[in-house]
């Protein structure tokens, strides 16, 4: 089979997640290889959120910001003629990224680039982060009156939840993810010197994507780095707590260990109404 035949490019409609993206390209990656095709992500012509004008280390294929080519085929090999996905994820395969199914594939198909993988050892070094560290990830913000989305925890009901598992278990320290500034004051006023905090960009009650003028130098790029290094910064804690995010399952896809205990907030979904969901 020649390498016009072989070729199956991966990409995903613009505007969807970081992990959204990775659950989209590993399906993908999966059906090209039951169909005996080469896997090329292509993030360079088909645009993300996170794509920079100007080259990242070096390339402008956004996948390969993060990771390697699942296949090791470069974008110049693919050919006049490949197959083609249609951007989306595809039919039949699961919608939670920590499913089993995703855990298989991750291990299978993803290389983090060389510099990620030293940036996220030294983070977790710098943190303190071991078994006896417990993971929160505390998303709140837009999620909570967009339209048809879950519901996140409330603080009161986090830290509830951290109360518990601090009484019941054995950790020296919690760690926090998460991207509303005034999550780290709050728990940090409840926790003090326990509490370890992920060196993500934050806003007070502000989305960091929908800033018309970039805050900092490769801010669209920095998003994706820091999704992908506090997925890891979790995967790495001995107990976790969550709401529902693709970021939040990006840990359990990641984990070597499993967590113990692990607490999900599982409470409904807001409306699809448009008039009605920011009130909820």
């Amino acid at each position: 089979m020649s390498s016009i035949q072989s070729s199956y490019v991966i990409w995903r409609t613009y505007g969807a997640g970081f992990w959204s993206i990775v659950a989209s390209t590993l399906a993908h990656c999966d059906i090209a290889t039951q169909n005996g095709l080469v896997p090329v992500v292509d993030m360079e012509k088909h645009t993300s959120v996170y794509n920079e004008d100007q080259p990242v280390k070096g390339t402008k294929n956004m996948w390969e910001y993060y990771f390697q080519q699942p296949a090791g085929r470069d974008l110049a090999d693919i050919g006049k003629f490949p197959s083609l996905n249609d951007g989306t994820i595809p039919s039949g395969y699961p919608r939670e990224l920590g499913d089993d199914a995703y855990r298989a594939l991750w291990q299978k198909y993803v290389k983090l680039q060389p510099h990620i993988e030293d940036g996220i050892k030294q983070t977790t070094r710098g943190l303190g982060i071991s078994q006896t560290t417990l993971g929160v990830h505390f998303r709140g913000q837009e999620m909570r009156t967009a339209i048809g989305h879950k519901f996140p925890p409330t603080l009161g009901q986090m830290n509830s939840a951290i109360t518990h598992v601090l009484e019941t278990s054995d950790f020296d320290n919690i760690l926090l993810v998460t991207e509303a500034e005034q999550y780290v004051a709050a728990l940090r006023r409840k926790w003090g010197s326990r509490l370890l905090v992920s060196p993500t960009f934050r806003l007070w009650r502000r989305n960091s994507y929908t800033l018309k003028n970039p805050p900092r130098p490769e801010h669209r790029y920095n998003l994706g780095r820091e999704a992908l290094q506090d997925a890891h910064l979790l995967a790495a804690c001995g107990g976790y707590i969550r709401g529902h995010s693709g970021l939040s399952e990006a840990a359990l896809l990641i984990t070597e260990r499993g967590f113990t205990p692990h607490i999900k907030f599982s409470q409904g979904r807001n409306s699809f109404r448009p008039y009605l969901a920011p009130f909820l």
